[in-house]
């Protein structure tokens, strides 16, 4: 009997030190495996992803853990902070934690690869749970789940939406600048808040174009429950308790007291869902009108009839989980762009100007046509500087900083003239800012924000239309500094084999006759920028994004080469709504700046030094990217 005592004894602390030991095991075994693929490696106690995200939270909140340490940067290994980690590392490299093997990616060539491979490298488990509150949806979906999600709500994003985000985009930017109006004592626009105002637009832009309820600037859409937050406010509030509300058993937060954060937390969880809720039953009681789809009534028709190929209809939480994904994901990173590039536009008056006299031209277009308002099918494509703003505001501030896969089965890449295979089960981080802030990629001065790198010489302004949402591919103030002009030699890194077909000789001469063209470059009466700097456009073209291969549209804008503009991703996963957005963004920058420019408002310390610091500091690891502190704006009437 003793010795059977004994015995149990031995089993139990033999099987507590197994589990003692255990992280140590995994971790030796997981380093073996990363010392067999030659790649770099760094070792870490985490697996960054989900988990590290929240312990940064966590560890925010306790005030443990300030921005720009050494601990808060392997936390987030790249979200937002860009190239840091990979000037050591490599473009290339893993990470090592007991959990697994993690492989960051900030080289274009190896990102193509993984986001053009969907069933080889697919979203992991669990991956986006945090905005899977209200339920499942397009975003956090995989495989056939996805692909019935997808076929729901992809056709949505029509060229009918557009024309209605055009409209509705106007109308909410002038009921914004009647509220800075009211507020103003004189002809100066003074805008205090201008991130929740453009929260609140980008709120109203989507729920009036993609969800059939148009809004004032004050009213709110129906709401199934009694709540006196209103629809602004309660997705204001989920947004700052997004963290409780998914951690927290709602069970206990229905029970929390309602000044405690978990009871604000439960308050805004049901007023934003009775609103969701609120506009399903509207739309379910009015008479079915063929042609006026929207986001509702394609949800509301999933729920009612069974997929052919998935077997079963939408449930009740995949139609709200879907509601909540577009709002949430759709109004944020349009507004934060928007925010972002009223700033530097702000801080960059030349810049600006070059952007009011495409306004000017065309508004002028417009009346010489007999119109005194912009209509979408004719002006939305005649815009350049419009979307060289938006798209280089996108690559400095990007809206998705990292996108997670997962290799499904041993995969092989090609990396700097190497072959590597990544064992079955590694996590997979496409680090977007990583790639953004690549030197090699972008040029030396990639962190510097400059919408003229994305206007191409001799580019033609009218005619231009972004590729239709769906399609299988998817913008720190600086000081400048006039380059050395010389012609560029050809690239040593393996991604020359991907973005020239070309030799050396041809390159030359076409980039001569680049350089010969710069006296006609604005034929369509917009002048060269008067900057002490050297335009991109002037400049010898970054071996990785030269027009020699990657081309422009036929509006003048740059075509970036695949891998390496990732603001909407690209592969069969990239956002379904880019050209929303592009559409909303031109269509709210030229109504703002129609008869106005925008500055800072300079007071109370505010200064560009100052506003500067601000938006360096932006909230890494954050669930949102807006800046850390408020920067008053001045619309000063011109």
């Amino acid at each position: 009997m003793l010795s059977f005592i004994y015995g149990i004894i031995l089993a139990v602390c033999c099987y507590g030190l197994f589990q003692i030991c255990r992280p140590g095991l995994t971790l030796y075994r997981h380093l073996h495996t990363a010392r067999t693929t030659g790649l770099p490696f760094k070792v870490i106690p985490f697996p960054p992803g989900l988990f590290s995200f929240f312990a940064f939270q966590v560890l925010k909140k306790l005030g443990l853990m300030e921005p720009g340490t050494k601990w808060h940067k392997l936390l987030n290994m790249g979200r937002p902070d860009g190239y840091e980690l990979h000037e050591e590392m490599g473009d290339v490299f893993l990470t090592v934690s007991p959990m697994g093997l993690t492989l960051i990616v900030a080289d274009p060539k190896v990102a193509m690869t993984v986001n053009g491979k969907r069933a080889a490298f697919s979203k992991p488990p669990n991956t986006g749970a945090i905005i899977n509150i209200y339920g499942r949806n397009v975003i956090n979906t995989d495989g056939d789940v996805w692909r019935f999600h997808r076929r729901v709500t992809g056709p949505v994003f029509s060229e009918r939406i557009h024309a209605d985000v055009w409209r509705e985009g106007m109308r909410q930017a002038k009921f914004m600048m009647q509220s800075w109006k009211s507020a103003s004592p004189d002809s100066h626009l003074r805008a205090n808040s201008i991130g929740a105002d453009l929260f609140r637009l980008g709120l109203n832009v989507i729920t009036g174009s993609a969800y059939g309820t148009p809004l004032t600037w004050s009213q709110n859409p129906p709401c199934a429950v009694q709540t006196d937050l209103s629809y602004s406010q309660s997705m204001e509030q989920v947004t700052a308790h997004l963290m409780p509300i998914f951690l927290t058993p709602h069970s206990a937060l229905r029970v929390a007291r309602k000044d405690s954060a978990w009871g604000r937390a439960w308050e805004a969880y049901t007023a934003f869902g009775g609103y969701m809720q609120g506009m399903l039953n509207q739309e379910r009681e009015k008479p079915a009108a063929p042609g006026e789809e929207n986001l509702i009534t394609v949800l509301l028709r999933a729920q009612a009839e069974e997929d052919d190929k998935l077997g079963r209809a939408m449930s009740e939480s995949e139609v709200m989980g879907n509601m909540f994904i577009m709002l949430f994901a759709g109004h944020e990173t349009t507004a934060n762009t928007l925010h972002y590039a009223l700033l530097c536009l702000a801080l960059h008056p030349d810049v600006q100007d070059m952007l009011l006299k495409e306004i000017d031209s065309i508004y002028d277009r417009a009346l010489s046509e007999g119109r005194t308002e912009l209509d979408y099918e004719k002006d939305f494509s005649r815009a350049r500087w419009a979307f060289a703003t938006m798209y280089e505001t996108t690559r400095v501030y990007t809206p998705t900083g990292m996108t997670n896969k997962w290799s499904t089965s041993d995969q092989t890449i090609s990396f700097d003239g190497n072959s590597y295979v990544i064992p079955q089960g590694t996590r997979i981080s496409v680090n977007g800012c990583g790639i953004h802030f690549n030197p090699k990629v972008w040029g030396e001065d990639a962190k510097v924000w400059d919408p003229s790198r994305w206007i191409v010489a001799g580019g033609e302004s009218p005619g231009f239309t972004p590729p239709a949402s769906g399609v299988s591919t998817p913008i720190p103030s600086p000081s400048w500094e006039r380059p050395t002009f010389t012609l560029p030699t050809p690239p040593s890194s393996p991604l020359s084999t991907m973005r020239f077909n070309i030799d050396d000789n041809e390159k030359r001469k076409s980039f001569e006759n680049h350089v010969n063209e710069k006296e006609r470059l604005f034929s369509h009466t917009l002048e060269l920028p008067p900057t002490p700097h050297t335009p991109h456009f002037l400049r010898p073209p970054s071996p990785a994004l030269s027009f020699l291969s990657s081309g422009a549209s036929s509006q003048g804008i740059l075509k970036p080469a695949p891998g390496t503009f990732l603001p909407f991703s690209e592969g069969s996963r990239a956002c379904s709504g880019k050209k929303f957005a592009s559409v909303e963004f031109v269509v709210v920058m030229f109504t703002l700046l129609r008869h106005h420019r925008v500055g800072l408002a300079y007071a109370d310390g505010c200064t560009d030094e100052w506003a500067r610091g601000v938006m360096k500091g932006r909230k890494a690891g954050g669930i949102t990217l807006q800046p850390p502190e408020a920067i008053p704006l001045a619309f000063t009437r011109r």
